[in-house]
């Protein structure tokens, strides 16, 4: 089909087309390839709206159809070694020297009540703003120079699933870093409104992938917890914001735990999750936040958050309380503490010297 004159009609449309492709593709790098035995959504769950309507517009006729696709894609091969790593579950997460060869198997379910044809191909990726975001079309990097995959274009029937092979050659002088892309599952297909105008709306799924290349060992993963704050930025919406840096060698996929103790009473709370995965490439910096009960005690509490990344994890704690508009969190990272300590220790010897020198009683002349 041929795609309508570009007019100021088109522009406008696919403007407004352009936010609901923005979501789709914010769900698809957000949630890439579900764990296994499960699939991903391309949409938000919930399906078509209740009560049938016909779409006004060329940006509602495409909305509506985005509302009508729903197929996923999950990793099925997972390297022996990372068999605990509930990351490598969900994406291809490998340490290869340069000249390497592996090969990864993925599934494509169509759980739509047609037939569909899926478009399978790699797409460069980049880490951005605590997010892993796979670029919109066939964006091209380092990485995605060494993937192909068996079958780039795949039909499934309704209901069906089909598997697809992913190779990744890593040549002798490729750059030793740790890269990223996305192996897309999309479908696409032409939305045409009754004043003739044809938009081409595309939803996609995928597979994150982070391939470090180099010699010797694997790079470490760790990450640091630099701050944590009480806030309450409005009435009833006390939440806890948690500062964290990526200090190893490689990305990291952060999920957290936080648990409230020593509250008013002796009383307790949680444990909460926070809102959203938070991820990290090497010496990046980001946050995560808790959204805690609206009927929270202000406090002071114990804060204690626990971190973890596939099988890394950090740990925490500090004083905090929510009863004011920024409430201030009682941070130090271990090197303060310990210098604060001394510190302390130091001007309290130091002030028992001066007790000791000029409280000593003196004595009498005598006549």
């Amino acid at each position: 089909m041929t795609q309508a004159p570009r007019t100021h009609a088109i522009a406008a449309a696919a403007r407004r087309v352009g936010g609901a492709l923005a979501l789709t593709l914010t769900l698809a790098a957000a949630g890439l390839a579900p764990a296994l035995g499960a699939a991903a959504v391309a949409l938000p769950a919930g399906g078509p709206p209740p009560t049938p309507t016909t779409p006004a517009t060329p940006a509602e006729r495409a909305e509506a159809a985005l509302k009508q696709l729903h197929f996923g894609v999950r990793l099925v091969d997972v390297p022996v070694d990372e068999a605990h790593n509930p990351r490598a579950l969900r994406y291809i997460i490998d340490f290869l020297p340069t000249g390497s060869v592996i090969h990864r198997r993925i599934m494509i379910i169509n759980d739509e009540p047609r037939t569909a044809r899926f478009s399978v191909y790699p797409a460069a990726a980049v880490i951005n703003g605590g997010m892993f975001l796979g670029l919109a079309g066939h964006a091209r990097n380092e990485l995605t120079g060494w993937i192909t995959v068996q079958h780039p274009s795949v039909t499934i029937g309704p209901g069906q699933s089909a598997l697809d092979l992913v190779t990744i050659r890593v040549p002798p002088r490729a750059t030793a870093a740790e890269h990223f892309a996305v192996i897309w599952a999309e479908q696409s297909q032409w939305v045409r409104s009754s004043a003739h105008v044809t938009i081409r709306e595309v939803a996609r799924v995928g597979v994150r992938v982070y391939l470090a290349v180099g010699r010797g060992g694997v790079p470490p993963t760790s990450f640091v917890v630099t701050s944590m704050t009480g806030r309450l930025p409005g009435p009833g919406k006390p939440s806890l914001t948690v500062g964290v840096r990526d200090t190893g060698g490689r990305a990291v996929d952060l999920d957290g735990r936080l648990l409230l103790s020593n509250g008013p009473g002796g009383s307790s709370a949680g444990p909460f999750r926070d809102i959203h995965t938070v991820t990290l490439a090497p010496g990046q910096s980001g946050s995560l936040t808790f959204a805690l009960p609206a009927a929270l005690p202000a406090g002071p509490w114990t804060a204690t958050v626990t971190l973890v990344s596939g099988q890394t994890t950090a740990t925490a704690r500090t004083g905090v309380s929510f009863g004011a508009r920024l409430a201030a969190a009682s941070w130090a990272n271990a090197a303060t503490l310990a210098w604060g300590g001394g510190m302390l220790l130091g001007m309290v010897v130091i002030g028992s010297v001066l007790a000791v020198r000029f409280w000593r009683p003196r004595r009498r002349s005598v006549a």
